[in-house]
């Protein structure tokens, strides 16, 4: 009886403990915060294009609800099943950034093929992928005993189709985010620093060759060196984005409609940020970002304990994620990088994006919390 008493504790403080807490009551924190400053964003548009001022927020609010049950599900499950998931994961993950180029499968929109159409729900691809490219480098990495070519190419390929397919897809900002993760999480593993230095020139010179060989990316550059000399332009967007920080000052306007916000075109999803700008001020911007870094810096403190190797560069990989898309979506919306369409995660419009980071959380708990008990 005294065994069972013990057992039973156990499993229930297996299911509730401080990590769990933290970081469960700060994602929650995020999305509900997003849902009602996606509201503020976007009501008057979904008003006049849709005849519903809450159509957007319907449609998050369901992705967050699916979202959370699939967190829910992901920390009641043994992180040790996803080792064995990884190359099918993968693969379906490579199979569903292909079916973005076929027709009446695929969707365009705004000159990308970013999109996929199953039973009438649009699905973006490369959300997936990251949880796919995360879980295959921290299986490479996990099992690597020593770092020789063959291990090398096999991890260049590895991160080289998915980001390929993406930047084909005329989402260049979501390959370079799919880089960098793979990148920064190198520096988490036993490679050589030579190596990883390499990698680093590597990406930098691919990425340049691109944006050269685009005019369009070209623009973006221009625009971002001097967004006031092409504001009725390519520099449009970001002009739009500094004068709603400069609108909200310091402590905001208050959550609504304001006037600076309608020239914003894409204010409920890659600038939302603006927004929070323009309604909360610097306190609301200081305050959002500050909740992702206790996030991002509790987390990687949290995994750099975990002993198994996989665990820990799992972990470590969705928090990377998570970081390096926040970093670069506010740098876009303040000014300090080009122009991307790069969404900030749970809490910029996307239901794709929603779901598969709320997934992710779920499956980072699942590892620290295996970790502890």
């Amino acid at each position: 009886m005294a065994q069972r008493g013990n057992a039973s504790s156990q499993r229930q403080s297996s299911l509730v403990n401080p990590t769990d807490l933290i970081l469960f009551g700060l994602i929650i924190a995020l999305v509900a915060f997003g849902l009602n400053i996606l509201l503020a964003s976007s009501s008057f548009m979904a008003r006049e294009q849709f005849s519903d001022p809450y159509f957007f927020l319907k449609k998050q609010a369901f992705a967050a609800f699916l979202g959370f049950l699939g967190m829910l599900a992901m920390t009641q499950i043994d992180p040790d099943r996803y080792r064995h998931l990884v190359w099918p994961i993968y693969a379906i993950s490579v199979f569903l950034l292909i079916l973005v180029f076929v027709p009446g499968i695929g969707r365009r929109a705004g000159g990308a093929s970013r999109w996929i159409v199953i039973g009438g729900l649009s699905v973006q691809p490369s959300d997936f992928a990251k949880v796919a490219l995360v879980l295959a480098l921290a299986r490479i990495y996990s099992q690597a005993r020593e770092v020789d070519l063959k291990l090398s190419m096999m991890t260049l390929l590895i991160i080289a189709v998915p980001a390929f397919l993406i930047a084909i897809e005329q989402d260049l900002g979501t390959a370079i985010h799919l880089v960098l993760v793979a990148s920064t999480l190198l520096f988490f593993t036993r490679y050589p620093l030579t190596m990883q230095f390499a990698a680093l020139v590597s990406g930098v010179a691919v990425v340049t060759y691109i944006i050269i060989k685009t005019p369009f990316r070209l623009g973006r550059i221009k625009a971002f060196l001097d967004p006031w000399e092409s504001r009725y332009d390519a520099g449009f967007q970001l002009v739009a984005s500094m004068k709603a920080f400069l609108a909200g000052g310091i402590s905001g306007r208050g959550l609504g409609e304001e006037l600076v916000r309608h020239h914003l075109q894409e204010r409920h999803t890659d600038f939302i940020l603006a927004i929070v700008a323009e309604d909360l001020g610097a306190i609301g911007v200081i305050l959002l970002l500050g909740t992702y870094f206790v996030i991002a810096t509790y987390g990687l403190i949290l995994a750099s304990r975990l002993k198994d190797d996989f665990m820990r560069l799992m972990a470590t990989g969705f928090l990377l994620c998570l970081i390096l898309q926040v970093i670069i979506n506010s740098a876009v919306t303040m000014g300090l990088m080009p122009t991307k369409g790069i969404n900030l995660p749970l809490v910029s419009n996307g239901g794709t994006s929603l779901l598969v980071y709320l997934v992710m959380c779920g499956m980072m708990l699942s590892a620290l919390r295996r970790e502890q008990n």
